[in-house]
């Protein structure tokens, strides 16, 4: 192979890898009861069309297995540069499962595509390359009502004249951890919005750099928000 082909099916490699945005970035339902049911969306941040095949399979085995009660629906998804793909996750687990947490692995395998007028080799190539992208994401079983608690939340400066907000999360709910949307707010508008997962039955630092703009004294409060359902968990004001 020439090194010209080799750098272009090089950095069509890195196209493919870095082409995949996928959100939201957790599942995060209830499985048994009613079921639990979610809608994700795949970008196509690259130059070319993807198609990916969607595959629901067991878990890594650090959590109870869910995929067996597991659907996703396209399991086709086609998806033209610069566009975006929807698929549906859906669950529903029998009702005598035990409490706890489960998770399935969706797996997103890369396609051949028929080649176009005007493609070249190089890019049949790369498409017969077909990556298969693993991604682990958890449910649970159970009436597990999400409790956290925020401890010692402070605005800091840090040595390059940045505002910091510093805290940890404790997460107090049974059996689960809790995917935690977290806004912070300046009057009426809004200077942060992140997430994080805290496990059960622990919790999770975290600091957050603001940019130059932000001054200390724009920082007015915090909220975290379930990332389940977007209910508001905890408010507080920092001055």
């Amino acid at each position: 192979m020439g090194l010209k082909n080799f750098l272009s099916i090089f950095f069509l490699i890195t196209n493919f890898l870095f082409a995949l945005q996928i959100g939201p970035p957790m599942f995060e339902q209830r499985i048994d009861g009613s079921g639990g049911y979610k809608e994700f969306t795949l970008k196509n941040s690259s130059k070319t069309t993807l198609r990916y095949k969607l595959t629901i399979l067991p878990s890594s085995g650090k959590y109870m297995d869910m995929s067996k009660w597991t659907e996703v629906s396209p399991k086709i998804v086609t998806i033209k540069p610069g566009k975006i793909g929807k698929f549906k996750v859906f669950a529903n687990a029998p009702k005598d499962v035990p409490e706890g947490e489960y998770a399935y692995t969706l797996s997103l395998k890369t396609m051949d595509l028929p080649k176009l007028p005007g493609e070249t080799s190089v890019v049949q190539a790369g498409a017969k390359l077909n990556f298969d992208f693993h991604l682990e994401f958890i449910g649970y079983a159970g009436e597990l009502k999400p409790e956290i608690e925020l401890i010692n939340p402070r605005v800091d400066i840090n040595k390059d004249g940045n505002v910091v907000l510093n805290g940890t999360i404790v997460n107090k709910t049974k059996k689960r951890g809790i995917y935690c949307g977290i806004t912070v707010i300046s009057g009426n508008r809004t200077i942060l919005s992140t997430d994080l997962r805290v496990p059960v039955n622990g919790k999770k630092d975290f600091s957050y750099v603001f940019n130059k703009d932000i001054k200390k004294s724009d920082v007015d409060g915090l909220t975290i928000r379930n990332m389940e359902d977007n209910k508001e968990l905890l408010k507080i004001k920092i001055k």
